[in-house]
């Protein structure tokens, strides 16, 4: 049910209105007639909306502000396509009349890529990832073929088509924002040349559908073993193809090769189902917008990396630079576009980017368990401050706490009335706070405060949850939230 109210319509009342947990909060207030028992922001590591959750008792719900209006419209309606096709997308519960505020259903915070990180520290890429990346491939079929029967793609967001132009901004993408950082020399007009012949002989040829665009394991959200889907406001009409080169060569989640192939004969036999697309044409095709998607991430790395300097980014670099090196030397299809060819064997190699300095001062907090170690300063910094949380009372010691985290409102409740955790955190801040201080006023760029504990699943995770908190709430700094055994980060 989609309710849009009238209140709070006047743009002089945003203009004022700073804050935007406050008008999340206050149409949170109308929305469902009663405040909320907790709200806590959401970071999205490379998106403009603002993403709030709101609990009250067992329920939550995700408010999302956004002055981008043509977006949001894009994103209502596609959702509104989606749910009736029976994909596992978000309800709209409601939107304000100046569809700056929506909210959605809240399908908790366990993403794939984060699944893909925890259980590759204990078994590797196992057979329970495989099938979490079978369903959601199944699922994106479905999303492809049988929405695009339905939707009117003049009502995609910016661009309705992902075609020779489309191909074009991505290539100019990456060389504007990430070549051109890296200081590999090149001839402008060959690799303009490779550009244009490359991007006019994809889009020219094969089937096109909904495309969802940005299809990787960030924008889908694992819960009871089945793929939830999420951001996908930015899709057109589009290469079906594209979508799975997103996915599966995703450089932070590493799948290995024989996976890669494994997943992707998997799609193929599901495509296969609603229409007859020749095997050979399509894997062409397939690691040709590889190629695409990898220079495309790179110039997004470049751009909120390097230039926007979000840290996160410019840790994803080498990552993606390995992917693309690999991709290189077993998928060689590039040979009749040699500049583009041989720039790209150039980056592939770089070094550069294997350091992680902060270009200003950033606070890092972990959580972490002593079994697997104390957490690397990859800054140079030598590290930072690290409080052991093993003397507080261990809700992991019971069964119904042992697949929840710190994060969780029951084993928030546990600590409440078993613990004296709060003074554990405050007497940790008390202790770090004198050091923040003294380093904004000598300009140091960075600083590594670590909780850890005997999982690094309970109790360090509330701790450097709170100490995040108050950093964020009393200095104008950024701060990287890593939750290393549970693979959740945030900035």
């Amino acid at each position: 049910m989609l309710i849009c109210l009238s209140i709070f319509t006047a743009n002089q009342m945003f203009c004022k209105m700073k804050d935007i947990k406050k008008i999340l909060t206050d149409y949170y207030s109308i929305f469902y007639s009663a405040s909320p028992e907790k709200c806590s922001r959401i970071t999205q590591a490379g998106s403009d909306r603002s993403y709030f959750r709101f609990v009250n008792g067992n329920n939550s719900v995700l408010g999302v502000y956004s002055e981008n209006i043509t977006e949001t419209e894009t994103f209502l309606y596609f959702s509104s396509v989606f749910k009736s096709v029976g994909l596992n997308v978000p309800d709209i519960f409601y939107v304000s009349e100046d569809l700056n505020c929506y909210f959605i259903e809240d399908f908790g915070d366990d993403l794939l890529l984060g699944i893909v990180e925890r259980e590759r520290k204990t078994s590797g890429f196992n057979d329970y990832l495989t099938e979490l990346y079978k369903k959601s491939l199944k699922a994106l079929v479905k999303m492809q073929i049988t929405s695009a029967s339905y939707i009117d793609f003049s009502k995609a967001y910016s661009i309705s088509e992902f075609d020779t132009q489309s191909i074009l901004f991505d290539l100019n993408y990456f060389k504007y924002y990430f070549l051109n950082r890296t200081g590999v020399n090149y001839d402008e007009k060959k690799l303009q040349d490779d550009f244009e012949c490359f991007a006019s002989g994809l889009s020219d040829d094969g089937w096109k559908f909904f495309m969802f665009r940005d299809f990787q394991s960030r924008n889908i959200i694992i819960k009871n073993d089945e793929p939830y889907f999420i951001d996908y406001q930015g899709g057109r009409k589009g290469a079906p193809e594209y979508d799975v080169a997103s996915l599966l060569y995703q450089a932070k989640a590493a799948i290995p090769e024989e996976k890669k192939q494994e997943l992707l004969d998997y799609y193929y036999g599901q495509i296969n189902t609603y229409v007859n697309i020749d095997k050979q044409n399509f894997t062409k095709r397939f690691y040709s917008y590889v190629y695409v998607r990898v220079m495309q991430t790179l110039g997004a790395y470049g751009l909120r990396g390097l230039i926007e300097k979000k840290q996160h980014f410019i840790e994803s670099i080498p990552f993606a630079l390995r992917n693309l090196e690999q991709l290189l030397q077993t998928r060689p299809v590039l040979e009749s576009y040699p500049e583009l060819s041989r720039v790209l064997h150039e980056i592939s190699v770089l070094k550069s980017f294997e350091n992680h300095v902060f270009p200003e001062f950033t606070i890092t907090v972990y959580s972490f368990s002593y079994k697997k170690g104390i957490p690397d300063d990859k800054t140079g910094n030598g590290g930072g401050f690290v409080f052991d949380c093993r003397g507080i009372h261990n809700p992991g010691r019971y069964t119904e706490y042992k697949t929840k985290t710190g994060r969780d409102k029951a084993v928030i409740d546990f600590f409440k009335s078993n613990s004296d955790i709060d003074d554990f955190v405050l007497n940790a801040i008390a202790s770090v706070k004198p050091t923040i201080d003294n380093y904004i006023e000598r300009d140091f760029n960075s600083l590594m405060i670590s909780f850890g504990c005997t999982g690094g699943q309970h109790r360090s995770v509330y701790c450097a949850e709170h100490m995040a908190e108050f950093i964020r709430n009393n200095y104008n700094v950024p701060v990287r939230l890593i939750h290393r055994e549970i693979g959740m980060t945030s900035e």
